[in-house]
């Protein structure tokens, strides 16, 4: 009794001429593309950011913004002036403004007297201003990215963190970051220093003559 036979169907174009060899080496280049493709995607620029904690939140102020950093010491207070402004000390011979950081950005009350911190010296033309810190945490390379129009929104309705002042979100370190903590591991807010000091130099503050 003759067996039956099933059809074989139409072959594709050049199909008989791949082997199975050949095949799997057209899979796996796809394979490398498309994750070649995926890896530049995600890839962004980075940003050097001097990352501090100012009261309990930890934010990155832009490295080329940065002057110097010293240890925070008494200021003298300057009649009239802003919660923010703690007031003027000497470093080199110069004169520089303080301001609270974490007052400035709405997240914290002003220190009490004889609080410790550091001061970040910014770079600047003009009268020489310093932000006091709780405690600059490490140096890092991060991407950021900017703030988004909602979030913005959210921020000025709610007096949050930063409003004008936040520049962007930056995500964890980088691996080859210099870090003296692990605060800033999930992210953290990137401050744009002269959106911050707006308000207080349109009021003529901060800023020894």
């Amino acid at each position: 009794m003759p067996q039956s036979v099933l059809a074989a169907g139409p072959q594709l174009p050049g199909e008989a001429s791949l082997s199975a060899a050949r095949i799997e080496e057209i899979l796996e280049a796809r394979t490398r593309s498309l994750a070649a493709r995926g890896a530049a995607q995600e890839a962004r620029p980075t940003r050097s950011l001097l990352v501090c904690r100012a009261g309990t939140e930890v934010v990155g102020l832009p490295l080329e913004s940065v002057a110097e950093v010293f240890p925070f010491r008494p200021c003298t207070p300057v009649p009239g002036a802003p919660a923010s402004l703690i007031g003027l000390t000497g470093r080199g011979g110069i004169l520089v403004s303080v301001v609270d950081l974490a007052v400035a950005l709405g997240t914290a009350p002003v220190p009490p007297e004889g609080a410790a911190g550091h001061v970040v010296t910014l770079r600047r033309d003009g009268p020489r201003i310093g932000l006091r810190v709780e405690r600059v945490l490490s140096v890092a390379e991060a991407a950021v990215e900017p703030l988004a129009e909602t979030l913005a929104e959210t921020l000025a309705e709610t007096g949050g963190l930063g409003r004008r002042a936040v520049a962007g979100y930056a995500h964890a370190a980088s691996p080859g970051s210099r870090r003296e903590a692990d605060e800033s591991g999930s992210g953290f807010a990137v401050i744009d220093a002269a959106a911050l000091l707006a308000p207080l130099l349109a009021a003529g503050r901060p800023g020894p003559a």
